[in-house]
C-alpha cells in the first residue's frame, strides 16, 4: 500500500510542474480500476454477538463507474462499485484453517467531493453513501457452502487528484476506505460486515 501511496505522490509532483491548466466542463463520466483490500472480516453469532472467527482475504479487483455534476468546487455524482477478494485463512479457537471461496462487494452510492484547486492538478477530498450488496460465494460454513447476498447501508471517504490531459479528460488517482453495516446471514446463524481500502487509477471524460 506504502508503494501505491508513493505512485501517487510522484503523478502529483509531476503534474504540478508539467501539466496545463484546463477549464472543466459542468458534466462527465468517469471509470477508475484499482486493487482493493478487505480487512479482516470478524464472524459474530447473530443473536449474541460473540466473535466466532475471522476470515482474512488477499487483495482483489476494485472498480468503479460514475456520472456526475460540478457545481464550481464542489461536485456530486451516482457511482456504481464492485470490490472482490478470495478467501485465503479463517482463524478461531481451533487454530488456522485455509478458506476457500470470495466476499464481494456492489455497491450503489451518491458522492460528493471538494475540489482544491492547485494549478495544474486538482487535489480532492469525497465521501460516499448508499446501498451495498454484501456477497459470499462458495465460502464454507460447516456442513454448509454460503452462496448468499445480502443488503446493507454502504460508506466510503477518500483522497484523490485529477491531471488533465486535454481540456475535456483528466486522469484521476485515488485513495478510498469503503465499508459496509452489519448483515445477518441466511445459511449460517452469523453476521458480519466488510470494510477495507482501495488504490484505483482511472479517467474522467467531461461531456
Amino acid at each position: 500500500m506504502k508503494k501505491h501511496l508513493s505512485l501517487v505522490g510522484a503523478l502529483l509532483t509531476t503534474g504540478m510542474l508539467t501539466t496545463p491548466v484546463y477549464a472543466a466542463t459542468h458534466y462527465y463520466v468517469s471509470g477508475n480500476v484499482g486493487v482493493s483490500s478487505f480487512n479482516n472480516i470478524k464472524i459474530k453469532t447473530a443473536s449474541t454477538g460473540v466473535l466466532e472467527g475471522t476470515a482474512a482475504t488477499t487483495p482483489g479487483i476494485d472498480l468503479m463507474g460514475a456520472a456526475g455534476r460540478s457545481f464550481g468546487n464542489f461536485r456530486l455524482e451516482g457511482e456504481v462499485g464492485y470490490q472482490r477478494n478470495n478467501s485465503d485463512t479463517y482463524t478461531f479457537s481451533r487454530g488456522v484453517f485455509p478458506l476457500t471461496g470470495h466476499f464481494s462487494v456492489t455497491s450503489y452510492m451518491i458522492n460528493s467531493y471538494y475540489d482544491i484547486k492547485a494549478g495544474a492538478i486538482t487535489p480532492y477530498l469525497s465521501a460516499g453513501l448508499g446501498l451495498a450488496r454484501v456477497s459470499l460465494n462458495k465460502v464454507p460454513d460447516p456442513p454448509v457452502i454460503l452462496n448468499e447476498t445480502q443488503s446493507a447501508l454502504g460508506y466510503q471517504f477518500g483522497v484523490g487528484i485529477a491531471v488533465p490531459v486535454t481540456k475535456t479528460i483528466d486522469i484521476d488517482a485515488r485513495y478510498r476506505y469503503s465499508g459496509t453495516s452489519t448483515v445477518t446471514l441466511n445459511g449460517s446463524p452469523a453476521k458480519l460486515d466488510i470494510s477495507g481500502s482501495g488504490i484505483l487509477v482511472g479517467v474522467r471524460v467531461g461531456l
